[in-house]
């Protein structure tokens, strides 16, 4: 089985694409395989057949497909290794990606802790401009997904067809574009994600010894065509479904077999099933929060730390040189907060809610949508805080002391879509639940609460009182801050009817 290449095939006197014109067959409905998937020309070879027909289409007969994805309605297992991670970031075509010519290809190295990965893509294909599409992304994670159900992905082929693709891609929804102009897209999108190809060379680990492959595709894809007829005698592309396979790396980094006996690595995270539309709606207005998602996706996993650095997640944005400027150019300062904020406020409504460090990321620098969702219930706390703490609160956007606080700053994500749950251990959820609230201490967040209350203070008014920052006593009071031993002190000498600490 051939990857897609970027070169021209030679069999074209052959190949069924090629002669299908010639041969007017006769039948309904027709599958052509061409003779090398590798063939550039498939699409212009189909140009005549490509009309749209009158009506309703035809129902194409696909190959049967071997997978089937989410059967619990929430999630998917996906190959997660850093080999699949790596080519997704890749795909975000960010500008500091730096790509070296090498003769027909161009090159990325990425240097890791366990080893170095190397990428190549033909040279046509220019990453740091629109001839890749971002949304070549979901392939990856969808043939990473797919082949969590092949005990052996490496030998056993996965089928499936462009109506699986489109519906992953939420494709099937869109009424704007006609299903020729659908067909033509997912091939596109397939072709793209099988031309990237992968060098590994992976330092020994244990009973795993060390791994040298030498370039090779990560998918290997054997297309077929369907052609339907039409009313009129003319025969459309009706539909294509696809034979994968995943490529050498998977031997290492997804071998169930070896992985028991410690001889090989079986890496993988779970995909939750709202992920793919949310990045379908992002991908071309806040190419920031994409990338933040991938990062997410890839790092949450069990057992891993749900905090960030703000500087790491800029970086990963932007890269460092980039950020560099923003030290000396105020209108570059702008962009880069504006659009963290607003890429951190779709992580927030898709349901990725970040907790921000008081320590390090202060309620005076923190985005200003964060203020509308913590506003107190009661009517005249709510005044209070827009009419006392908000002005003070405010501050320039583009400051260089706000960029070099949010440069120190670090967050953690607290709360997570319905379907990412799977990812996350309970272990890591318990610092945040509110019978972890104070270690040893009875008193939860809605006795502060009911506390205040019956002494008649405002969130403002006890804060002011104790000496912390309005946003402190909100989040105990909301259980999502672990009450100290010195604070349990002043709460309880203020507040009396709270249990002594």
């Amino acid at each position: 089985m051939i990857a897609f290449a970027g070169n021209f095939d030679s069999n074209c006197h052959i190949c069924p694409i090629h002669t299908f014109p010639e041969q007017e067959p006769e039948a309904q409905a027709i599958a052509l395989t061409p003779v090398s998937a590798s063939c550039q020309q498939i699409t212009t070879c189909l140009q005549d057949t490509l009309t749209v027909p009158q009506g309703k289409p035809v129902t194409t007969d696909y190959p049967q497909a071997n997978v089937t994805l989410y059967q619990n309605g929430k999630n998917q297992p996906f190959a997660s290794c850093l080999v699949i991670w790596q080519a997704c970031h890749l795909m975000t075509r960010r500008p500091y990606h730096r790509w070296h010519p090498e003769g027909d290809y161009r090159l990325y190295e990425y240097q890791g802790r366990s080893g170095t990965l190397i990428y190549r893509l033909p040279y046509y294909r220019d990453p740091s401009k629109d001839s890749i599409d971002m949304r070549v992304i979901l392939i990856h994670l969808l043939l990473a997904a797919c082949v969590t159900s092949q005990s052996r992905p490496w030998a056993e082929a996965i089928v499936i067809h462009d109506r699986i693709i489109a519906e992953f891609l939420g494709l099937h929804q869109r009424k704007d574009i006609n299903r020729i102009k659908k067909l033509l897209l997912i091939e596109s999108l397939v072709r793209q994600a099988c031309e990237l190809e992968v060098e590994i060379r992976w330092q020994q680990k244990g009973k795993i010894k060390s791994i040298h492959l030498p370039f090779a595709p990560l998918w290997s894809v054997q297309p077929t065509y369907h052609l339907s007829k039409g009313e009129d005698g003319s025969h459309y592309l009706s539909g294509i479904s696809f034979r994968f396979l995943a490529g050498s790396w998977s031997t290492y980094f997804l071998n169930q077999e070896q992985a028991r006996s410690k001889t090989a690595y079986y890496q993988y995270g779970w995909l939750p099933i709202s992920f793919a539309p949310k990045i379908m709606q992002l991908w071309q207005r806040h190419e920031g929060a994409v990338v933040m998602l991938l990062h997410f996706l890839f790092r949450l996993r069990v057992g891993q730390d749900r905090s960030a650095k703000v500087a790491t997640l800029l970086k990963l944005i932007y890269g460092e040189p980039y950020l560099h400027v923003a030290w000396y150019r105020s209108e570059v300062r702008r962009k880069v907060i504006t659009a963290f904020e607003s890429d951190l406020e779709q992580l927030f409504y898709y349901g990725l809610k970040p907790l921000f460090e008081n320590s390090t990321y202060p309620e005076e620098i923190q985005p200003w949508w964060i203020s509308s969702q913590n506003l107190p219930d009661d009517p005249d706390e709510a005044f209070n805080y827009w009419t006392e703490a908000a002005p003070g609160a405010k501050t320039t956007i583009n400051s260089k002391k706000k960029w070099a606080q949010m440069l120190n700053a670090a967050l953690t994500i607290v709360e997570f879509p319905e379907d990412w749950r799977a990812d996350v251990s309970k272990a890591t959820l318990k610092p945040r639940t509110p019978s972890q609230s104070s270690a040893g201490n009875p008193v939860t967040g809605a006795m502060v609460r009911t506390a205040r209350l019956k002494r008649g203070l405002s969130q403002r008014q006890l804060s002011l009182l104790l000496n912390k920052s309005q946003s402190w006593l909100r989040d105990v009071e909301l259980d999502r801050y672990k009450i100290k031993p010195k604070d349990m002190l002043l709460l309880t000498a203020v507040l009396e009817d709270l249990p002594p600490a």
